[in-house]
């Protein structure tokens, strides 16, 4: 993750920490679905944000760490660890594609909803497979829209939020984890119901910006049309969204 990523999230790091989706206990509790904490892991959440992922996680295993490139996100995390009493999280300022733990550290991995930020997605999976110990496990959630969705979806991402590099489809986060060494022993795309003006919000995107946006989605044709299925509900736009839920494992 890059300046732009920390350039983007500095200013927004509370909208994070009560986002619908970030913060809801569906969407966390698909996260532990797919990591299968116990007791004694010491796990480790990428990118985490303003910590909502470490947090579920917490009560499961004996210790998380949750790395960010982004202070204010951490900032904001701390604040909730606070409130919330949670004593078994420790924060670290990281980069995914650089992270700072020797090899076979960690029992578990995580990351949410961040690997399309990255800026070198496959040392970003090589370091995932170094830090983590031989026999244990990953889970990889992300955006993944299939194709051609994507590519009309590419063109607002990078103009709501500069940071954004690529989202990956379901085949091409199979392929590229399994180059990096991993066993994917699960892997489907999850579809939502989703809320464009939340998701405008989250990142403060000014009004002119989100209605050129929103044009652009309402306007796909074809295919892309299909499965985006674009509408209006009481004067607000929903359209679909998906996201990749991948387990995989560490021989």
């Amino acid at each position: 993750m890059s300046k732009d990523a920390r350039d983007s999230f500095r200013d927004v790091a509370p909208n994070y920490a009560k986002s619908t989706f970030h913060a809801s206990a569906v969407r966390l509790q698909e996260v532990l679905d797919l990591a299968h904490p116990r007791p004694g892991d010491l796990a480790l959440d990428v990118a985490t944000g303003t910590g909502n992922t470490a947090f579920a996680l917490a009560p499961k295993v004996r210790r998380v760490v949750g790395l960010d490139l982004t202070r204010e996100m951490l900032d904001e995390a701390r604040k909730v660890a606070a409130e919330k009493k949670v004593t078994n999280v420790e924060w670290v300022i990281g980069d995914a594609c650089h992270l700072p733990f020797p090899d076979e550290t960690f029992d578990l991995y995580t990351v949410r909803a961040a690997p399309h930020h990255f800026a070198d997605i496959d040392r970003f999976m090589a370091e995932a497979y170094r830090v983590l110990k031989p026999k244990h496990d990953a889970a990889f959630v992300d955006c993944a829209p299939p194709l051609p969705a994507r590519d009309l979806l590419h063109e607002v991402e990078v103009k709501r939020d500069p940071s954004h590099v690529m989202s990956l489809t379901l085949d091409e986060w199979v392929g590229k984890l399994q180059r990096a060494g991993f066993q994917v022993e699960r892997a489907e795309a999850r579809e939502l119901d989703w809320n464009y003006e939340e998701w405008m919000g989250n990142m403060d995107v000014k009004p002119a910006l989100a209605a050129e946006l929103a044009a652009v989605i309402e306007s796909a044709e074809g295919q892309a049309r299909k499965q985006l299925r674009p509408e209006r509900r009481e004067g607000k736009l929903w359209h679909a969204y998906w996201h990749a839920l991948i387990r995989a494992h560490k021989a």
